[in-house]
């Protein structure tokens, strides 16, 4: 693409995309960023811009479309959504005392990873992973840059372990080797839902090793060399406000896989609704991504457990001192981000107002939480004291967004500021009494002394008044409009030189004072991060405390027996969203004897919503929080695993059975006596023979090789007599009452089994055609009472009979609204129905 007949710009533009192939380059020309050639054709369609062409020195224009550079922000955003990257090329000179072209370069590459705007959803995460494999393993570290979080763990030398594992922590990047494994590369590069870059092998720096464990793998090294390497490579600095990596160690949380999460709604639930959306009563953004991390990873230690659980009881008996905490949390913002873009240094001076009004509140609330006894490192957390002191009164109240102009710094903060302040002011104010000496020598009152980047000062007099104008004046005419000319003297030339330099002078300084500023506050950084964290917990057990108080939630108490006791539980989310009818709660027992429930009934009758309930609790349960429930006493349960609905992976090429047969041997093969096992119709998705088959032999090995607690609803009634020869197995079916060839769905959970599954009758509610239904019915019977030798032949030929018309009448005569009618539409409606009625005979 590059050729010597471009002009020297787009030379410049193709030396500089040349060496940032894989990115959209915004490329600086004044007050817009450019976009040339395909890169143009690609952001005026995923930004809706025109696409023009620019003259390059060829025949042919070159495709360009552009924004300005004050909106570059929004833009950015939306083609990060979309997965791009886009490379920063800035103006690296003043173009005004530049030779030739001016010089440009890269100043930061934003990639979906390493998007740290303001934009970036507050109460969500967003993580870059890197992946080094080893021999056997395969070291991921997960790096949150906007708030300096480093998490790691090393997983099995598996690519479905891995794909699970970048999903579960819902990365929007990963960083790989250069030279990694084309079968692994080509499978991450097909997930949609984060993009794959490439890195260079690198050597850790020593200035990094701070973030280690003391037991770091060579492996775990080389891979934070990878990833530090990226970041500089990207972001064209070295990244210093990273906190130690925290090891991701799976021994001490109830571990979910990313289906199990799915299929509960623990974060991202249908119609918005999740456990998260339904428990965030946090005041911060940092509250409530700590609150998510502990839906995602609830805890297995009893006495961490305890510990939230107390907290939360102290704040239910202690309601003063849950209301002034949150009264108090209200004024915390987003501590751990602001602390970020202050050491990577690009906040502004409205993020260092936001984190000085947070100071003034986190010693309070600190002071308050010493009573959480259970807590008693709230006690030793920095307040950052002497950072506030140091911030509190610098800002004005309403700060510029930008720095361009000044005027972000108080008077009184800085004596030299203050004394290039006055100079600039009183050039401003001498100017003022120029116009009025002027307007007063010349008697034209419309005399105005005005500014623009172009001229500077200029004495602007309308074309009426020129005659007033007599050469003693010394008015030199600089520009002619149509209704006015500007004129420049040689006092106002003198002037204008020393404003301006005064004005340059100011915004320099004040850029200079808020360079020093981010420089003091990251000297607090780590304290700030531990200030953060402390207020994140707090706001989360407020929040946990408020949700329990207004619900009238319990505590569960844990007990190291394998039996589970719950009375009159209730799914948290549905108990709250159902409008048109009381929520049923329902009581889950299982002694120590008892391994597996089946589950029987029909359709619609709540046997999923069972299961997921009980799930649900043990998960509230171990994270500490109250739940809703009368009494509830548990285990502590290690793992949980699900199998719970019907969905083809089309894009892998799984059927729903193929999926459903993996998600179950999951389960199988890593539960253990401690774990939770959801199954849903386990084998509904092959012949009847086939999936009762494999659900009984899969009951039978849970019952006899693992002894999970396990909740297992079916349709295969035949599947119900294993109770009569298994002890630890035991039935229960959801209660329907029936009237005639009516049902009506009672929602409870009771002992025993289902006398029939009501399918038709669930057909009925759904008004299929009644010649179906009678049909149904009567192929039903026939099916129950054939004889085991005979077989039974089905008559493929019984539905000629249905005549679609007579279907047409019976409909219309259904949603008929006789009371709404007026007369004439009575009428009417009858003689259509009359000629229905004469197609049929």
């Amino acid at each position: 693409m590059k050729e010597n007949k471009y002009t020297p710009m787009i030379e410049q533009y193709l030396e500089v995309k040349e060496a940032n192939p894989d990115t959209i380059l915004f490329y600086r020309i004044g007050d817009f960023y450019e976009m040339f050639f395909e890169d143009a054709k690609i952001a005026s369609r995923e930004l809706d811009l025109v696409l023009t062409g620019k003259n390059a020195g060829k025949e042919e224009k070159v495709p360009m479309c552009g924004i300005p550079h004050h909106a570059a922000s929004s833009y950015i955003q939306r083609l990060i959504k979309k997965g791009y990257k886009v490379s920063i090329c800035e103006q690296l000179e003043d173009p005004a005392q530049a030779k030739g072209i001016v010089k440009r370069g890269i100043i930061r590459t934003i990639t979906p990873g390493t998007y740290m705007d303001e934009a970036l959803d507050a109460k969500a995460s967003n993580y870059l992973a890197s992946v080094v494999l080893s021999s056997w393993n395969v070291s991921i570290i997960y790096c949150e840059l906007s708030t300096g979080e480093l998490k790691y763990q090393t997983i099995s030398r598996s690519l479905v372990a891995l794909e699970q594992a970048l999903m579960e922590q819902n990365v929007s990047e990963v960083v790989v080797e250069m030279r990694m494994d084309k079968r692994w590369l080509n499978a991450l590069d097909e997930i949609e839902s984060f993009i794959v870059s490439r890195q260079k092998k690198s050597k850790l720096q020593e200035e990094d090793q701070r973030l280690l464990p003391n037991d770091a793998s060579t492996s775990l090294q080389d891979n934070l060399a990878q990833l530090m390497a990226y970041l500089k490579d990207t972001q064209k600095q070295h990244i210093e406000h990273f906190m130690p990596m925290e090891s991701m160690d799976a021994q001490k949380v109830l571990v979910m896989d990313y289906q199990t999460k799915n299929h509960l709604d623990l974060v991202h639930g249908s119609k918005g609704l999740s456990l998260w959306s339904f428990m965030d009563r946090c005041q911060s953004a940092m509250g409530s991504r700590l609150l998510r991390n502990w839906i995602e990873m609830p805890l297995i230690e009893a006495n961490q457990i305890a510990k939230r659980q107390q907290a939360i009881k102290i704040l239910n008996s202690h309601m003063m001192l849950r209301d002034d905490l949150k009264e108090q949390l209200v004024y915390i913002y987003d501590m751990e981000r602001l602390a970020s873009r202050m050491a990577y240094g690009n906040a502004s001076a409205r993020d260092v107002q936001q984190l000085t009004v947070s100071l003034e509140h986190a010693q309070p609330i600190l002071e308050m939480a010493q009573n959480i006894t259970s807590y008693p490192e709230f006690k030793t957390v920095p307040t950052c004291q002497s950072l506030f002191e140091k911030l509190d009164g610098a800002i004005v109240e309403n700060p510029p967004i930008s720095m361009k102009d000044g005027g972000i710094f108080t008077d009184g903060y800085n004596a030299e500021l203050d004394k290039v302040r006055e100079i600039a002011q009183k050039g401003k104010d001498y100017i003022l009494d120029i116009e009025a000496k002027e307007r007063e020598r010349t008697g034209i009152k419309s005399l105005k002394v005005g500014y623009n980047r172009v001229f500077g000062y200029y004495i602007e007099v309308r074309n009426g008044n020129l005659d007033a104008i007599k050469d003693e004046y010394g008015y030199h005419p600089k520009q002619t409009l149509t209704n006015a000319t500007r004129f420049i003297t040689q006092e106002l030339k003198e002037k204008e030189e020393q404003i301006l330099h005064a004005q340059e002078n100011k915004v320099k300084l004040e850029q200079e004072l808020f360079k020093e500023l981010l420089n003091f506050i990251k000297g607090y950084l780590f304290d700030l991060h531990a200030c953060a964290k402390a207020l994140a917990t707090i706001d989360v057990l407020v929040a946990l405390s408020d949700l329990a108080s207004s619900q009238g939630y319990i505590c569960p108490t844990f007990h190291p027996e394998p039996s589970v006791h719950i009375v009159e539980g209730k799914h948290p989310i549905l108990e709250n969203h159902m409008k048109k009818q009381k929520y049923v709660s329902n009581s889950w027992d299982m002694d120590e004897n008892t391994n597996i429930e089946i589950i029987t009934g029909p359709n619609m009758g709540g046997k999923s919503t069972y299961m997921r309930q009980n799930a649900l609790l043990v998960i509230m349960a171990q994270m500490g929080s109250f739940i809703p429930a009368k009494e509830a006493e548990l285990p502590i349960f290690d793992r949980i695993f699900t199998r719970i609905g019907a969905s083809d992976d089309i894009l892998s090429g799984k059927s729903t059975f193929m999926t459903e047969m993996m998600e179950a041997n999951v389960a199988l093969q890593y539960a253990t006596k401690h774990s939770l096992i959801l199954f849903d119709e386990i084998g509904r998705g092959t012949a009847t023979y086939d999936g009762m088959a494999l659900a009984q032999a899969m009951l039978e090995y849970i019952d006899s090789a693992i002894q999970a607690k396990t909740l297992f609803s079916t349709h295969y009634h035949e599947l119900t007599e294993l109770e009569q020869d298994h002890s630890s197995i035991k039935n229960v079916h959801v209660d329907v009452k029936e009237n005639k060839q009516n049902i009506e769905f009672r929602y409870r959970v009771i002992a025993g089994k289902a006398d029939k599954s009501y399918g038709i009758n669930v057909a009925r509610l759904a008004h299929l055609p009644k010649i179906v239904l009678d049909r149904a019915n009567q192929l039903l019977k026939e099916y129950e009472g054939k004889n085991e030798s005979g077989g039974y032949q089905p008559n493929l030929f019984v539905m000629d009979e249905v005549q679609p018309e007579k279907n047409e009448l019976v409909s219309h005569l259904q949603e008929l609204d006789i009371d709404s009618m007026s007369p004439r539409e009575a009428l009417d409606c009858l003689y259509e129905l009359k000629k229905i009625a004469k197609t049929i005979e």
